[in-house]
């Protein structure tokens, strides 16, 4: 919330790229985002990824504040911490998640996790992937 009683998501709002807006990838308990190196990177590819995909993708994850990546029960050294995406296809489609996690490793995304509904990436210094 902010001193107006109207969070970032009551605002006006601004694209960051095409299909993402900045609101897409803030903290929900704060309406903070950090802009970190890599930030716009990151964006840049997951726009990449969401136009060879050729289907909607929904950021349900982006930055976390320490507080709220507690609350979820997130890691603790999370790089929801700094800056990373869990990314969804609509419905979480199994054969739409095979498709973002094949173009987030041809992209270039380091840490990449496949979860049964969604896909986590980030831009870590040494390439980590995992299936959950």
């Amino acid at each position: 919330m902010t001193e107006s009683g109207l969070t970032i998501r009551d605002k006006p709002n601004f694209y960051v790229t095409e299909h993402f807006m900045y609101s897409d990838f803030i903290c929900p308990c704060c309406d903070t985002i950090k802009l970190v190196p890599g930030f716009y990177r990151h964006v840049s590819m997951l726009e990449q990824l969401r136009k060879r995909a050729g289907f909607p993708i929904y950021v349900t994850s982006g930055y976390r504040c320490k507080a709220h990546n507690a609350k979820i029960a997130g890691e603790p050294r999370s790089w929801h911490l700094l800056f990373a995406t869990d990314i969804k296809p609509e419905n979480s489609d199994q054969e739409k998640l095979r498709i973002l996690y094949e173009g987030a490793i041809d992209l270039g995304f380091t840490g990449i996790g496949r979860y049964n509904t969604f896909i986590h990436l980030d831009l870590r210094p040494n390439a980590v992937r995992w299936r959950v």
